[in-house]
């Protein structure tokens, strides 16, 4: 049994971290491997502590039979941990090799790390007969300059596409937009795993990916970007794809490369098979097993032994409380009249 501990589970916009534990929450279903949400933090031996800074807190006076997976929607960089926090005692999940490689270069070394993507619903972003008629261009956070030298080069070639820019849309109009999509052009930022990516590729979608160059490859507000230092920003060994090959569409790293891959994707659109890589590597099935087996090669808590596990105390973390969950809906309803509001204005 795993005892899951996590804000984004109540919350009601869509968003990164929230999709983290619901798709494994779904993977967990569907291997009918038993599992609470937000209980007291003892409740069972297997915690994984999702996204609640103040619960790490707590970690080092569970009894010693409880282990604790920790992440990866805690914090951005190691520098953020306070100080005097000891995760001594965890696991630190972190989304691809490239976050994990990032956190070592610049200094964690509290608690062994462990790469770790979440699944994709690969039946709620599965392919539709919907008639494919155009390009989709995805922007997020990238230069503008970017945005305008793919659509004049679309526009140049005569086709047909949407632009969908990150985050004034709805999951249900991207939806739509993949639909109807012969394939995508994706510029966007660094990304630890890239949920939204790996749903269009669920969907049947090939993407030419215009990949960053180093971490600093993004325009973003200026308080994302004093996030990073000059040296942080200038880590090379990140992707805005992680998991992505070559069955799945083509990666360039500038504008050079743009012409050719247009090319070929428009000659080939119909033969990259994108759905198939997501059932092989990140189905929810797949990933919930793996989240699982985590605390058997880390702990040696064998997998079996978790399917007849009973809870051992009977209680709630904070996070499952009416006041909580009334905060976090307030909150989440704010920002979506505030989306709404821009969108009426542009």
């Amino acid at each position: 049994m795993l005892n899951i501990i996590s804000k984004s589970h109540n919350r009601l916009a869509t968003s990164g971290p929230k999709k983290v534990v619901d798709n494994l929450v779904k993977g967990l279903d569907l291997i009918a491997y038993p599992y609470v949400i937000n209980r007291r933090l003892d409740a069972c031996q297997r915690l994984w502590v999702h996204d609640d800074v103040e619960a790490l807190w707590q970690i080092n006076s569970l009894p010693a039979g409880i282990k604790v997976v920790i992440g990866p929607n805690l914090f951005v960089k190691p520098s953020q941990i306070p100080k005097g926090l000891d995760l001594s005692r965890a696991v630190y999940l972190q989304p691809s090799v490239w976050a994990l490689d990032f956190w070592k270069t610049f200094g964690f070394s509290q608690c062994p790390l462990e790469a770790w993507p979440t699944g994709i619903d690969t039946d709620e972003f599965a392919p539709t007969e919907s008639q494919k008629d155009y390009v989709l261009v995805y922007f997020k956070q990238r230069f503008k300059s970017e945005l305008i030298s793919v659509l004049a080069e679309l526009k140049k070639r005569g086709l047909k596409y949407k632009l969908l820019v990150y985050p004034e849309y709805t999951e249900k109009e991207y939806k739509e937009f993949l639909a109807a999509a012969k394939f995508a052009i994706w510029i966007g930022r660094q990304e630890s795993q890239g949920i939204a990516l790996e749903e269009a590729l669920s969907w049947g979608v090939p993407i030419i990916i215009w990949d960053v160059m180093r971490l600093g490859h993004w325009e973003a507000s200026k308080k994302e970007m004093s996030i990073f230092t000059v040296e942080e920003n200038n880590f090379a060994r990140t992707t805005s794809a992680e998991y992505f090959d070559e069955t799945c569409g083509i990666k360039i790293k500038n504008l050079n490369g743009l012409q050719v891959a247009l090319d070929n994707m428009e000659s080939n659109w119909r033969i990259f098979k994108p759905r198939e890589f997501i059932l092989k590597n990140l189905g929810l099935e797949k990933q919930a097993r793996d989240f699982i087996e985590i605390f058997q090669y880390h702990f040696g808590l064998a997998y079996k032994d978790g399917l007849k596990e009973k809870l051992l105390k009977v209680g709630k973390w904070k996070n499952d409380s009416l006041f909580k969950r009334i905060k976090f809906w307030v909150k989440d309803g704010a920002k979506t009249v505030i989306k709404i509001c821009r969108r009426l204005i542009t």
